[in-house]
């Protein structure tokens, strides 16, 4: 047999070598793979290539992994709140309710959480949520309950956009919340309250805008209360400049429609000042405001530092505006539009005594006078509050002029309004007269029967105390006529089985059972009108009902 052909097995190297063109005769040029020692370079660098690409794809299933598990099982409520889909299909009501969810979570939620979900959904989007509706919200609940940190980043990145974000009205209530925090804590937060502190106090062109900005007044609001020592004393003098000062400038805060609020908060922090250069030019504002009150009162927004004053300033300030300025210019003063309003501020927040020397001196000081204030169409309006604050001796004085007037048919319709309103209240204090009148008897009578019924109960209770005793006397005769019963008896039964024995003396039997018999009556009669007190009478009537029958047995028997 001849010995078979041997198969040759080329190697990997060989046959890739048989591929290259210089092997194969072929009369192309030379590449990269006729070099010989291309074959290890290309194997290695493919499975570089490969490795490479597992651990791409190993990376990509690890993450996709972590995706999986992180579903709404295993989740935070934290993480599910701010995971919620926000698109513009959502309804404003469930915007909201996530809103608050979100800042409800987070409140509550763990530091690992609060930073996670500060690092994926904050972090890249400050600017942006401080801008939503809703979002916005976030952003103020991690300032006051989130760490320093993302605190400073926050503010941080709002300041980088402040000239943008302090006319918007969400940002702007982001920004109150940061000084807010950062006034409490300073020393979380020293660089960013002074950035914020530095930009406030700058008396540039940019911040005179925003003196009387729609939104941006709010700030400076909120730093007048923040703020102290020398910054609260930079901004109240760069404020003093444009409240009833002289200017170049032409802007008045005192007469602008959100200027006049910056005014009213210098009015209601005053109280609060510590720092007395503060204190002194807060001072110096109001004051000027007093003396300028006959111009402030006839202005649309003015009038209200003047009531500002009346209602939260100082008592050396009211009393001042009152008895020099006010009570003099009140006439003219009620019949203006918007000094109406002030007008019956005046009357509310005055006393007794300045209200009595404004009837004497000004109202009622002639019937001319008292008749244009009530005619009046504004006027009518402070007239009918000062009627419902004078005394009653004043007021029926007020009463008899206004009758004069009605009858005399010098009532004009807002007039007339004013004579019903007195009318109405002069109608129900004589009814409230009356009743007093009348309920005074009924309660000291109501109060008599009250003694009666006490005395009423103090007497059933001794009665029912009475009745007891008695009882129980009662009950010790009728213990005594059970014994003597039963040896009556018990003799009795001898004699009808010896009657040798002495004879029974039926006539004494005759009268111990009538004796017993009117024994137990009055047992019944005591036992039904003291059953509500006593129960144990109850035992009682149930022993005579037994000594009944055996005394009517033993009477047939003797019969």
């Amino acid at each position: 047999m001849s010995n078979p052909i041997p198969i040759e097995i080329n190697s990997d190297a060989d046959e890739f070598q048989n591929c290259f063109p210089s092997n194969t005769g072929s009369t192309a040029p030379l590449s990269l793979y006729d070099n010989s020692n291309i074959f290890k370079i290309l194997t290695s660098q493919q499975l570089d290539d490969q490795l490479d690409q597992v651990d791409e794809e190993f990376d990509l299933l690890n993450q996709q992994m972590k995706n999986e598990l992180q579903i709404d099982n295993f989740k935070s409520p934290l993480i599910q709140a701010f995971q919620v889909d926000m698109s513009s299909y959502i309804t404003h009501e469930k915007l909201t309710k996530n809103s608050r969810r979100m800042q409800f979570e987070y409140e509550n939620a763990k530091p690992k959480e609060r930073e996670y979900v500060f690092q994926t959904f904050i972090l890249n989007y400050i600017v942006n949520l401080s801008l939503d509706k809703y979002m916005h919200y976030i952003l103020e609940k991690i300032i006051e309950v989130g760490p320093p940190k993302y605190r400073n980043i926050i503010l941080d990145q709002i300041f980088n956009s402040i000239n943008k974000l302090i006319t918007d009205l969400y940002a702007c209530k982001v920004m109150q919340k940061g000084l807010d925090i950062m006034a409490q804590f300073p020393q979380d937060s020293q660089n960013q309250f002074q950035k914020y502190i530095n930009f406030i106090i700058d008396d540039n062109n940019f911040i005179k805008k925003l003196y009387t900005h729609k939104i941006s007044n709010q700030i400076f609001q909120k730093c007048l209360e923040v703020f102290d020592g020398k910054s609260q004393h930079t901004l109240l003098l760069n404020l003093d400049k444009y409240i009833l000062n002289n200017n170049q400038q032409q802007i008045e805060l005192s007469t602008d429609q959100y200027g006049c609020l910056i005014v009213n908060k210098i009015i209601e922090i005053l109280p609060k000042q510590i720092d007395q250069n503060s204190k002194q030019v807060a001072n110096n504002i109001i004051m000027r405001a007093i003396e300028n009150s006959s111009c402030l009162v006839r202005r649309q927004y003015a009038n209200y530092i003047i009531q500002q004053i009346l209602e939260k300033g100082q008592e050396c300030h009211k009393r001042k505006l009152l008895d020099e300025y006010l009570v003099k210019d009140f006439v003219s003063m009620s019949m203006d539009k918007y000094g109406s309003n002030v007008a019956e501020k005046a009357i509310i927040y005055s006393g007794p005594q300045w209200r009595q020397k404004l009837w004497e001196e000004e109202v009622a000081v002639s019937e001319e006078s008292f008749r244009k204030l009530v005619n009046d169409q504004f006027a009518n309006y402070p007239i009918q509050r000062l009627y419902e604050y004078l005394t009653q001796e004043y007021r029926n004085e007020f009463f008899g002029y206004l009758q004069k007037l009605h009858e005399s048919n010098f009532l004009n319709h807002h007039g007339q309004i004013v004579w019903k309103f007195a009318l109405i209240n002069l109608n129900t204090n004589r009814f409230a007269q009356r009743v007093n009148t009348k309920l005074n008897p009924q309660i000291s009578s109501f109060q008599e029967r009250n003694i009666q019924t006490s005395q009423q109960q103090v007497n059933q209770q001794y009665s029912a105390n009475n009745q007891y005793q008695q009882y129980q006397s009662l009950l010790q005769q009728q213990q005594q006529y059970q014994q003597q019963q039963q040896l009556m008896y018990n003799y009795w039964i001898q004699q009808q089985q010896n009657p040798q024995q002495q004879p029974f003396d039926y006539q004494q039997y005759q009268a111990f059972l009538m004796q017993n018999t009117m024994m137990l009556q009055q047992s019944q009669q005591m036992y039904q009108q003291s059953q509500q007190f006593y129960p144990n009478f109850q035992n009682l009537q149930q022993n005579n009902s037994q000594i009944m029958q055996t005394l009517k047995m033993v009477q047939n028997q003797s019969d």
